[in-house]
């Protein structure tokens, strides 16, 4: 399956995931933007504060529906901690409901990375900086993360660069992928941060992706991703789980010919749960096979003809490389990161 060779009724009713899932096995997230500044008084240890993240519709009506991520900004000022979080998101379109922190759910714009350390960990608590609550779904999805600030005791810790956090003796690897032989110009490449601890690995996408160009008239905003992912690794190999969103985009159709509809558009917005075997090789390339499923959700604009009778709809897909479309695994090269490394730390295969 191909751009050129997917016909508009297909882009109508699959997802642009769905479409493109056999290029895109190593889906990335996008870091969310925009939402009210919310301004924290000092520390107060007896106050608990709140911060809401939500998908909503645009106000803008002229060229239809549109989602948009409103991520809720909050400050932990100086000489203050936050602790003692407890969260809540909801969807109320899919019926979904969670209380579980994610590797993901906030953002530090200080240090330029996600909190993973918040992951089901009661205890964590985050230094003085600027953050961000960032929420997925469908629009009308909802998240609030209530928090207390404390005293800080020890000194804040100073900014780390993008991706995992790492300790003296992790290895921060960055790998680049994409296909080996495409059969269009369209072949992203898909970043990926892995921190090696103890012979155990977790790892962290955060990508905005340019659409393929669909012709036709058809045009497409860039696809924010954001994912996980927990493994291992045995002399050169990688092997684990990631799980991922693409977080809602925009698609934007031509009024269709022969016909008196007008322009509309959709909104897309998916997940996907993966095994993959990533190969580090000594030359500095990799070879990583992906295995797994997807489900897309598509959301009609209001001028949008009536597809199949409906104005949403849920997709469900296959991701596998190599697979019926892509013959080969993935190729790309790696490199890690210089770091503390504490002796006898492991050497690069």
């Amino acid at each position: 399956m191909t751009v050129a060779r997917i016909g508009r009724r297909a882009i109508n009713t699959l997802g642009a995931a769905a479409l493109l899932a056999v290029w895109a096995a190593a889906y990335s997230p996008g870091a969310a933007q925009g939402g009210e500044a919310r301004r924290t008084p000092p520390a107060d240890s007896n106050v608990v504060r709140t911060v809401t993240a939500s998908v909503e519709y645009s106000t803008e009506r002229v060229a239809g529906k549109q989602a948009t991520l409103a991520p809720g900004e909050f400050k932990v000022p100086e000489g203050s901690s936050a602790g003692q979080f407890r969260y809540r998101w909801a969807d109320p379109k899919t019926g979904r409901e969670s209380d579980r922190i994610t590797a993901t759910t906030v953002y530090s714009v200080t240090q330029r990375r996600y909190m993973s350390e918040l992951k089901d960990n009661p205890n964590a608590v985050l230094p003085p900086g600027d953050y961000k609550l960032v929420v997925g779904g469908l629009p009308g999805a909802i998240g609030t993360l209530t928090y207390r600030l404390m005293p800080q005791t020890d000194p804040a810790d100073p900014p780390s660069p993008p991706g995992p956090p790492g300790q003296s003796g992790d290895r921060i690897i960055d790998v680049e992928t994409w296909l080996v032989k495409p059969t269009t110009e369209y072949n992203p490449k898909f970043k990926a941060t892995y921190v090696v601890r103890q012979g155990k690995v977790t790892g962290t996408v955060d990508q905005l992706v340019e659409s393929p160009n669909y012709g036709n008239g058809i045009t497409a905003d860039p696809m924010p991703y954001k994912g996980t992912f927990v493994g291992r690794i045995e002399g050169n190999v990688i092997t684990g789980k990631w799980e991922e969103e693409i977080l809602p985009h925009k698609m934007r159709f031509p009024p269709p010919k022969n016909t008196k509809f007008p322009a509309y558009d959709r909104t897309d917005s998916s997940t996907l749960k993966y095994e993959i075997r990533l190969v580090l090789n000594p030359d500095g390339s990799v070879s990583q096979t992906c295995k797994g499923t997807g489900e897309t959700r598509l959301e009609w604009g209001p001028t949008a003809p009536d597809w199949d009778g409906h104005k949403s709809s849920t997709q469900t897909f296959t991701i596998e490389v190599p697979g019926e479309h892509v013959p080969d695994p993935l190729t790309g090269r790696w490199k890690e990161r210089s770091a503390p490394r504490s002796a006898g730390g492991p050497v690069k295969p």
